[in-house]
């Protein structure tokens, strides 16, 4: 955890610290005025004071509320000394409502900034392996966590992928090498994991040892107390998941929050990449076809050609012509292709994309796809470049020798 992290953490411990000492303080006031016996709710005001600042927060604000309400009580009234005691404990509960407040607000605005500058370390990156590698180490340094695991999320499996913390044991060694064997988990019912992948919202554990939703492998070999979670969306897809700890310490709603908007980012950020190279590897396979059609233009422009009549020019020891299509292997190209097929072979041919082509022929660009899988299934080449390869030199007719 960095430096600001350690110091608000520890700042939340002494806040809460206060915040029990001022609900103690007012409770125990309360039944000495005889005033709580009276409430419907007396139970409830009785409580422990919460460990999580905005509960106790609230817990303070009905606690100040019926101190107030004793000072203007008419039927009632305070006597001096009460009068005295209540202003005291009243005080004192508005002095650490007002702290909490602002560390809860001044301590978001830390980690939102501390966040947007991470993000904005991943928006510089375009290659999608190279986020894949940093993604943990930057969610570690953007949201002021221990530690950070990525995880992918595959149909109905779950698998720890990779993980990054800030110091390195003998305890987070083993927790790695259990990343790198463990086999894929079954998305049950009873996981969290499953949870966040059909809601795909983040969620929360303060208690791992007793919360049953929690994967119990998991836990040992993390040594995880308490944790949060997000999952990676794509689209309306959940592809990954990210989990997030603080060794030792009770994780807050702001932590789950911040995490989350960290699995936004860095989605958007990841999906950008993979969109960037799938366009490198169409405008490759473009300038591979029309490199392609410069050779064979080349070709059909550069033979020679003599001044013979076509039977001439077919006898012995004359050089015969190019012929402008090689008809045997349009005949081919037909025969192992349909009409449909052809035609998106031909607007291929032309470097049309996919929507181009479904747009041309009036049919959806999934049905595209299909018919260009057949394709090349049917020419047995790799790419569109070889299939384009393929059709130019059927139709346009370079030479054989």
């Amino acid at each position: 955890m960095d430096h600001g992290s350690s110091a608000a953490a520890r700042r939340r411990v002494e806040l809460a610290g206060q915040g029990r000492a001022a609900h103690v303080a007012a409770v125990d006031l309360l039944w000495r005025l005889d005033v709580l016996e009276e409430l419907e709710y007396a139970d409830e005001m009785a409580q422990v004071p919460s460990t999580d600042l905005r509960t106790l927060d609230g817990q303070l604000a009905i606690l100040g509320g019926i101190l107030r309400e004793c000072l203007v009580d008419e039927g009632r009234p305070p006597s001096p000394q009460e009068t005295a005691e209540i202003a005291q404990v009243l005080n004192d509960v508005h002095a650490v409502r007002l702290a909490v407040h602002d560390h809860l607000g001044s301590e978001r605005l830390r980690r939102l900034d501390q966040l947007d500058r991470g993000l904005s370390r991943l928006r510089s990156v375009t290659d999608q392996d190279e986020l894949l590698d940093i993604a943990c180490e930057v969610a570690v340094e953007a949201c002021g966590f221990e530690r950070v695991m990525l995880s992918r999320v595959d149909d109905e499996t779950w698998r720890p992928w990779r993980s990054h913390a800030t110091t390195i044991g003998e305890a987070e060694r083993a927790f790695a090498e259990w990343i790198r064997a463990f086999p894929a988990i079954e998305l049950s019912e009873l996981l969290l994991e499953s949870e966040l992948v059909r809601r795909k919202e983040p969620a929360m554990v303060l208690h791992a040892d007793q919360d049953p939703r929690v994967y119990a492998p998991l836990a040992r070999a993390s040594v995880l107390t308490s944790y949060v979670a997000a999952p990676v969306l794509s689209g309306d897809r959940v592809i990954g998941l990210l989990h997030a700890d603080n060794r030792g310490m009770e994780m807050v709603e702001l932590d789950r929050d911040v995490l989350w908007l960290f699995a936004i980012g860095f989605a958007q950020v990841f999906e950008r990449a993979v969109l960037l190279e799938r366009l490198r590897e169409q405008r490759d396979q473009v300038r591979d076809a029309m490199r392609t059609v410069e050779r064979v233009l080349d070709d059909v422009a550069n033979n020679t050609i003599d001044l013979v009549t076509r039977s001439e020019g077919a006898s012995v020891g004359v050089p015969a012509p190019l012929r402008p299509v090689a008809t045997d292997r349009a005949h081919e190209l037909e025969g192992l292709l349909t009409a449909r097929e052809l035609e998106v072979l031909g607007l291929m041919a032309t470097g049309a994309t996919n929507e181009r082509i479904a747009h041309q022929l009036v049919i959806a660009t999934g049905t595209v796809k299909s018919h260009v899988k057949q394709v090349l299934r049917k020419l047995r080449v790799e790419n569109r470049a070889e299939a384009i390869s393929f059709y130019l030199r059927s139709t346009i007719g370079a030479r054989e020798d």
